[in-house]
């Protein structure tokens, strides 16, 4: 088998998984928040809208100390996703909610209380620094990121290294 080949061989099969999931071939939706606002005092309504939720399965909307695990949960609240996955929430920061950084988070679990999938974003009570959330997968997909960075850095590299090839 030539060089050439093989080369092209390669790029195929580094390129068919990104082009699959890309196309559509991952079809699960993603849970995706937004809040209002995104700071304020015990006491304050926080507006949360969403997307992506599995319907016919409650999501649970909570503050918490921890926009990850959901540990450190102070307030909780349900909302029941419309046919396209959207829903909406107001939760309110408890009297008496120390000043610091917390996360609203929205998750969905299964029957069993398996963790289906989530998202956070950081909520401020007083002064301070806002967290942000270390969730994140492109619309429609499980392919975060950082993922994605990772794929177009491997197919240019793959594309200059066959120009290079092709070359010779």
């Amino acid at each position: 088998m030539s060089f050439r080949v093989v080369v092209a061989l390669a790029l195929v099969a580094m390129l068919l998984p990104a082009a699959i999931a890309f196309a559509g071939g991952e079809t699960e939706a993603t849970l995706r928040i937004t809040i209002s606002p995104v700071n304020g005092d015990p006491g304050t309504a926080i507006a949360v809208t969403g997307e992506g939720a599995r319907v016919g399965t409650l999501v649970q909307v909570l503050i918490a100390s921890n926009g990850n695990t959901g540990g450190g949960e102070i307030a909780r609240v349900e909302a029941t996703p419309a046919e396209d996955g959207t829903f909406s929430a107001t939760i309110i920061v408890p009297e008496g909610t120390a000043d610091g950084g917390y996360a609203v988070r929205a998750e969905q679990r299964n029957q069993s209380g398996g963790l289906i999938h989530y998202w956070w974003v950081g909520f401020q009570v007083g002064g301070g620094d806002v967290l942000l959330p270390e969730t994140g997968t492109l619309p429609g997909t499980s392919i975060t990121i950082t993922a994605a960075l990772a794929a177009l850095l491997v197919i240019v590299l793959a594309i200059q290294g066959t120009r290079r090839a092709f070359r010779r």
